[in-house]
């Protein structure tokens, strides 16, 4: 791999990254209640070894600060959290896209920041798929049935915003005045 590659990353590079995460193990950790034991085993490492990481007495390897990356990147308790600190490689990201920003939520509906789209209901998710639906059927000249067979397993949402949805959903529901016997 040539030195100017963009795909190559420089041991002070990793360094710096690694040395910005280390002391916010913790703190990323209590968040989601984890215990030191089962994020080791997510990470393929030993409770002591990962331990010892977190106390700062032993230096994290490369690929265990990729896997933290993503553990803690895609668990939407800790994504904004990480995303604020600097052991976030969004220089790396630039580098890998030829300077090109990624948002921050990558995976957002049609490109909207997940900011806009978190708190969305059941009735504007189906709005929305109903859109994509419709556009994708113009777009490829699709008829009805083509249209409905390509979107057979596919969702708006994301998994989280599937469970946020659903519990706001049961919330409502909740709220709702039932009707009684003597109402009637």
């Amino acid at each position: 791999m040539a030195e100017d590659s963009k795909w190559n990353i420089s041991k002070d590079q990793q360094m710096r990254y690694i040395d910005a995460l280390s002391p916010e193990l913790i703190n990323l950790r209590s968040v989601l209640g984890i215990s030191q034991g089962d994020l080791a085993r997510i990470l393929g490492i030993s409770r002591q070894t990962y331990s010892a990481i977190e106390s700062e007495k032993r230096l994290m390897s490369w690929n265990t600060y990729l896997s933290l990356l993503f553990f803690y990147d895609y668990n939407i308790a800790t994504h904004d959290m990480l995303r604020s600190l600097s052991a976030f490689p969004s220089e790396l990201i630039r580098q890998f896209n030829d300077g090109n920003e990624m948002s921050a939520n990558e995976t957002a509906i049609a490109g909207i920041p997940d900011v806009y789209t978190r708190n969305l209901d059941a009735q504007a998710l189906h709005a929305i798929r109903t859109v994509v639906m419709m556009e994708y059927a113009r777009c490829e000249n699709a008829d009805t049935a083509e249209v409905l067979k390509a979107f057979e397993k596919v969702s708006v949402l994301l998994p989280a915003q599937q469970t946020h949805v659903k519990k706001r959903n049961i919330r409502k529901r909740k709220k709702q005045p039932q009707n009684t016997a003597d109402e009637k």
